[in-house]
């Protein structure tokens, strides 16, 4: 049974990580090209999964202002 919350969790974090790029994608008005360069330079995906915990019980607008902060913090330009 443990085994199933382990791939419960992993599959919510993957639904939370495709969400959360759509929805970047569409406010940053960013073809998927060049969210997915953001994404990957900032390590956005490994962020989102360290803030699981968080991210997972937040509504989709708190987490995307949270990586917003996230990136301007580490430097990007969105």
């Amino acid at each position: 049974m443990g085994g199933f919350v382990g791939e419960k969790q992993a599959d919510d974090l993957f639904l939370i990580q495709i969400r959360l790029f759509r929805l970047a994608q569409n406010k940053w008005n960013l073809d998927e090209e060049k969210c997915s360069e953001l994404f990957n330079k900032y390590k956005i995906y490994d962020y989102i999964e360290t803030c699981y915990e968080f991210f997972h019980v937040q509504g989709d607008d708190a987490n995307l202002a949270d990586i917003e902060n996230y990136l301007k913090n580490n430097g990007a330009e969105i």
